[in-house]
């Protein structure tokens, strides 16, 4: 059975403010329409595309996640070491599942930290989530820079709960404002 255009508007909006890291062709396949449809239900119900709400959401989350985790350990230009202790205000409302814009959050400031910039562009970032985060779990990044070169970076940042690897990623950053 197909939704209304009503069901299917208030079934994106719900699912979007849930997770903003669908992209058009999944909600195509959970809504059981075209992607073009899906489009235009995002343009009419004015949300951004798939690369603003990831930049968004990771904005926001950056502030939340830097006040709350502790850098253990930094060698400028080398490695770094942080950990985060994650809370009910990182969760997927209504679950004990920790956001990955906040495990994202996470990375991207050890990156930062570790290339001593107090802003750089991610020119590219390449992540992956290998395992579910939850409420309590305690986070252990560590990030090592594989190269320099002209002000841009490539940062490597793997994230364990327990020794268990949750998130790697390689990031491409360009250190701006210099």
């Amino acid at each position: 059975m197909s939704m209304t255009k009503k069901q299917r508007h208030d079934y994106i909006m719900s699912i979007i403010s849930e997770n903003p890291f669908l992209k058009d062709d999944e909600l195509s396949k959970q809504c059981k329409v075209s992607i073009s449809t899906i489009r235009n239900d995002r343009a009419e119900l004015g949300i951004s595309e798939y690369r603003e709400r990831v930049k968004s959401a990771a904005e926001n989350e950056f502030h939340t996640v830097e006040s709350k985790e502790e850098l253990l350990d930094l060698k400028i230009y080398e490695t770094g070491l942080s950990v985060l202790e994650t809370d009910s205000s990182m969760l997927f409302k209504n679950t004990n599942i920790v956001k990955s814009q906040c495990i994202y959050a996470l990375a991207e400031n050890l990156a930062l930290n570790v290339i001593n910039a107090n802003a750089a562009l991610v020119k590219v970032a390449n992540v992956k989530y290998c395992e579910q985060v939850n409420l309590g779990d305690k986070l252990v990044a560590k990030s090592t820079v594989k190269r320099e070169k002209n002000n841009q970076y490539i940062v490597h940042v793997i994230i364990s709960v327990d020794m268990r690897e949750v998130f790697r990623g390689k990031f491409n950053l360009e250190v701006v404002g210099i």
